[in-house]
Formats: C-alpha cells, structure tokens, sequence
C-alpha cells in the first residue's frame, strides 16, 4: 500500500513541478527587444564653399529602425564656430536639430578645409556618425 500511495502522489504533483520548473526557466531567458543602431544617410554641408564672412548649414539626415528620437551632437575642429554654443566651445550635444549653422573661427590660411562630424543618437546607447568638410576661401 505504500508503493500505490507513492505512485498517487507522484502523479498528483507532477504536473505542479512541471509548471513550477518551466516558470522559473523562463523568468531569466526571455527575450528582449533588440536595439539597433540609428543610421546617418548624409551629412552635407551648404554651401560647400564660403568665406570668413560667410557661414555653413550642416544637415545631417539619419534614421533609427526601431523609431526612437534620435538627439545629435556636433564637434568641429578649432577652426569653427557652433551657433548657440558657448564662446570657445567646439561641440554641441544633445541637440534635438539635425541641421546646425557654422561660422569660421580660427582660419589659418585660405584656402582652408575645416570638419564638422556629426553624431546622430537613439538615447539608448547606439549612434551612428559622420565628418564633412567644406573649404573657406578670402
């Protein structure tokens, strides 16, 4: 009688193990939604040719797969000047525009060929980046 009252509970309580067992597998292996990268399509620069009097508009046209809100961040080298940054400041981040105006700054000898890079961000850990340059004549 003790081997038949061992097989009955066995039966009874296999099914709850099984469910308890399949519940705690799945709480750490479950997956979670990919995050891919956002991709830059273009950065240009207009016009592609200015003098010391002039000034730049960069645009940078990016996308992200999974629809997040891209933010952007823009860095020069010491030869431009960012609209709306600080006075000796040569980056921008976390714009919310994809298109910024640049201004010669420090222009060594005409002709002269600063960079812009341009980085475009999902606000999850992923970006995508670019460089552009343009020349500044007398």
């Amino acid at each position: 009688m003790h081997g038949k009252m061992r097989r009955t509970c066995w039966r009874v309580l296999l099914p709850y193990l099984l469910l308890a067992a399949s519940v705690c597998a799945c709480g750490d292996t479950a997956t979670r939604p990919v995050n891919h990268r956002p991709a830059i399509s273009s950065l240009t620069a207009l016009p592609s040719v200015i003098t010391r009097a002039d000034s730049a508009t960069v645009t940078c046209i990016g996308m992200d797969p999974d629809g997040d809100r891209l933010v952007y961040d823009w860095i020069t080298d010491g030869r431009l000047r960012i609209r709306d940054a600080r006075p000796g400041d040569h980056s921008l981040y976390n714009t919310q525009a994809n298109s910024m105006v640049f201004y010669p700054d420090f222009v060594t000898s005409p002709p002269d060929t600063p960079w812009v890079q341009c980085f475009a961000r999902d606000g999850r850990g992923m970006s995508d980046n670019r460089i552009v340059t343009f020349i500044v004549r007398e």
